[in-house]
C-alpha cells in the first residue's frame, strides 16, 4: 500500500462508498493474524508449563530410581534380609492401626449423621404438626363463623319475604341493609376459609429441610471418640512391647533401621505378627473407648466456638498420641 491508495480510499469514504472487497479481505487477514499470534503465545506458555512438569517428574523419577538402587544394594546383603522383613512387618502394624482408626472414625461419623438427621426430621415433624394444628384451629373457627353468618342470612331473607304491607316498609329497609352488610361479612369469611385451607395444604406439603452435615457438637463428639480409640490402640501396641519400633519404622527408611541381630529380628516379627492378627480380628472394646471418651470430654477445651479439634494441652492423657500423630490420627478427625 502507498499514499495514493490511502488517498483513494479516503476519497471513496468521503463520497459515501463503503470499503471495497479487497479492503475487507485485508482487514480480515490482519484480524486472523492477531488471533493466531494469541493462540501461538498460549501454546508457547502451555509448552513451557509442560516442560516444567516434565522436569519435575524426571527429578521425582530419578529420586525413586536412586532409592530403588539403594534398596537393591541393601537387600543384596544376606545379613540384612531379616532386618528388612522386620522393618516392613512393623510398618504393617502402623498401617493396620491407622486403617482401623480410619474405619472407626468413618463408621462413627456415619452413625452420628444418621442420629442428627433423625433428630432434625423429628423436630421438623413436631413443628409441622404444631403449625398444622394452629392453622386447623383457625380454619375451624373461620368455618363456624361462615356457617353462622350464612344461617343468619337465610333467616333474615325468610323474614324479609314474610314482611308484607306498607306498614312494614321501614322494617324491610332495615332488613335489606342488614342483609347487604352481612353479605360482605359472608364473602370475607368464605375467603378466609379458602385462604386457610390453602395455607393448611401448603404447610402439609412442605418437604423436610436438607441435611447440611454434622454440627459442631456432633463433630466434636466424633473427634473425642476417635482420639480415645487412638489412645486405646496405642496401649495395645505398648502392651505388645512394640510402640517404639513401630513408630521408628514410619520415620526411617528400611536401610536406615538398625536391629541388634537375627534373634531380635525374629522376636520382633513374631510379636508383630500376633499384634497384626489382633488388630485385624479382635473388635474394639467399645466400653473402654466410651470411658476414655467421657474422660477426655471432661477436660477438652477448644480455641474458639467453631473449632472441632480440642487443644492438645487440654487432653493430658492423650497428648502423646496427638503430639506424635500416632496412627495418622489427625487425618481421621473431622474439621
Amino acid at each position: 500500500m502507498n499514499l495514493s491508495d490511502d488517498l483513494r480510499r479516503f476519497a471513496r469514504r468521503l463520497a459515501g462508498h463503503g470499503p471495497s472487497a479487497e479492503e475487507e479481505r485485508l482487514v480480515e487477514l490482519f484480524r486472523n493474524r492477531a488471533e493466531l499470534k494469541k493462540e501461538l503465545s498460549a501454546l508457547d506458555e502451555e509448552r513451557q508449563r509442560l516442560l516444567d512438569r516434565l522436569k519435575l517428574q524426571e527429578g521425582a523419577t530419578m529420586r525413586v530410581e536412586e532409592q530403588l538402587a539403594a534398596l537393591e544394594q541393601y537387600l543384596g546383603r544376606p545379613e540384612e534380609g531379616l532386618k528388612c522383613l522386620a522393618h516392613y512387618q512393623l510398618r504393617a502394624v502402623w498401617r493396620a492401626a491407622s486403617r482401623r482408626l480410619e474405619q472407626f472414625a468413618g463408621e462413627l461419623a456415619r452413625r452420628q449423621k444418621d442420629s442428627e438427621r433423625k433428630q432434625q426430621l423429628a423436630a421438623f415433624e413436631r413443628a409441622k404438626r404444631e403449625r398444622l394444628a394452629d392453622v386447623e384451629r383457625e380454619l375451624t373457627e373461620a368455618r363456624v363463623l361462615a356457617d353462622q353468618l350464612q344461617a343468619e342470612q337465610r333467616l333474615a331473607e325468610q323474614q324479609l319475604a314474610s314482611l308484607a304491607g306498607f306498614w312494614n316498609h321501614f322494617r324491610r329497609r332495615r332488613l335489606r341493609e342488614a342483609i347487604a352488610a352481612r353479605r360482605f361479612r359472608i364473602d370475607a369469611a368464605v375467603t378466609q376459609v379458602t385462604d386457610l385451607a390453602d395455607r393448611w395444604r401448603e404447610v402439609d406439603a412442605e418437604p423436610p429441610p436438607l441435611f447440611e452435615g454434622l454440627g459442631i457438637d456432633g463433630r466434636r463428639a466424633v473427634n473425642l471418640a476417635v482420639i480415645a480409640c487412638a489412645e486405646s490402640l496405642h496401649e495395645r501396641v505398648v502392651a505388645a512391647g512394640l510402640i517404639e519400633p513401630v513408630r521408628q519404622s514410619t520415620l526411617r527408611r528400611v536401610y536406615e533401621s538398625s536391629y541388634a541381630g537375627r534373634e531380635e529380628c525374629l522376636a520382633l516379627m513374631q510379636r508383630a505378627g500376633r499384634l497384626l492378627s489382633e488388630l485385624e480380628h479382635v473388635p474394639d472394646d467399645l466400653a473402654d473407648v466410651k470411658a476414655r471418651t467421657d474422660r477426655l470430654r471432661a477436660t477438652a477445651a477448644y480455641r474458639s466456638d467453631g473449632e472441632t479439634v480440642p487443644e492438645l494441652s487440654s487432653l493430658e492423657s492423650a497428648s502423646s498420641v496427638l503430639l506424635e500423630e500416632y496412627w495418622d490420627v489427625y487425618k481421621a478427625l473431622l474439621r
